[in-house]
């Protein structure tokens, strides 16, 4: 099984039915019209009793608790939707459910492949809606520069420690909504994107396990469009294992979106699978592509890994491991036989 993102089909009705956002005037960014939607809606009225929401959410942290059971996490997707209905502008609660759509989407659901390609794309937005109005919450300065077009400087310079989460969460499942429905979308998307996590790695580098360099490395093998910056792109994956060598996610991440574009790039006779990597001078080309022998380490590490190692990522390092299982599988087609 590839972990390609595709192109899916959309499910704004059921959306729209459970965000119901009060659009305003679209920022003149370069925005696509998912990302101004969102940011710039108007917090939703609380609907229904705080009795009902503080149920919902005391139902909601336990599935969270319990979120290695994928039936239990798409359980906590409602709770913490049903909570927020009730207490609209609770930062630290959409940011958990955030966190959840994250683990649920591209986790339990990507896995599933086609069948459940539709709720997957559906909850990267549901996700990215919860960010946004945390956004709006803890910074509305922020969310008042993005959507009157400010200059992007102004935008950057509103960017503090209070938005710190709601911005990564937001920029997370942005970018992965953008590839999983259209490179035009992440086009539209990008310099927003990359002044958000610019700025958080100057204010927070190790934040969730240095996911700032993470997110930038993953962003440079499609950015400058087609080519990506390879080198940029490896140096910002190393600088996220050596900060965080427990995060299993960003061998998966490197595997998948580093190596295999590096390997056109890269002499086969080249020492390591780097830019710049020095060729072995009078060698002939090994059988194995060193970018290849990079892929099936990086894989191998996360397989090996221990899966308890983090206490607080059970959950998340399960599904890598999946994740990294499928990949290996599919190491020919990665790397077919010249």
């Amino acid at each position: 099984m590839l972990f390609r993102i595709v192109a899916h089909r959309f499910l704004s009705a059921t959306l729209a039915a459970t965000l119901a956002p009060v659009v305003v005037a679209a920022p003149a960014h370069a925005l696509s019209k998912m990302a101004s939607t969102l940011l710039c809606a108007d917090l939703p009225a609380a609907t229904g009793t705080p009795e009902e929401a503080a149920k919902a959410l005391i139902e909601a942290q336990a599935a969270f608790d319990d979120r290695k059971d994928a039936a239990k996490a798409e359980q906590g997707l409602l709770a913490y939707d049903k909570a927020l209905a009730g207490k609209p502008e609770d930062v630290a609660t959409r940011i958990k459910a955030a966190r959840l759509y994250y683990l649920v989407a591209d986790g339990y659901w990507r896995l599933k492949g086609e069948a459940k390609q539709d709720q997957m794309v559906a909850g990267f937005e549901k996700g990215m809606a919860h960010a946004a109005a945390a956004i709006a919450v803890a910074s509305p300065t922020l969310k008042k520069k993005i959507c009157s077009g400010a200059p992007m400087a102004e935008v950057v310079a509103a960017i503090d420690e209070r938005a710190l989460e709601p911005t990564y969460w937001f920029a997370t499942h942005m970018g992965k909504y953008g590839l999983a429905k259209d490179l035009l979308e992440v086009l539209s998307n990008k310099d927003l994107i990359f002044a958000m996590m610019a700025k958080l790695q100057s204010l927070k580098p190790d934040y969730y396990w240095y996911a700032p360099d993470r997110y930038l490395a993953s962003y440079y093998t499609k950015v400058p469009f087609p080519e990506g910056d390879p080198a940029r792109s490896f140096a910002h994956f190393s600088a996220s294992i050596k900060g965080a060598p427990q995060y299993l996610a960003t061998y998966n991440l490197m595997a998948e979106l580093y190596t295999v574009r590096a390997a056109t790039k890269i002499d086969p006779r080249a020492a390591k699978c780097a830019m710049g990597a020095k060729k072995v001078d009078g060698a002939a080309a090994p059988k194995v592509h060193p970018c290849r022998t990079l892929f099936e380490s990086l894989l191998r590490t996360v397989i090996n890994a221990k899966l308890d190692a983090v206490p607080e990522l059970v959950a998340e390092h399960a599904v890598e491991k999946r994740k990294a299982e499928a990949l290996l599988k599919d190491v020919d087609t990665f790397f077919p036989a010249e």
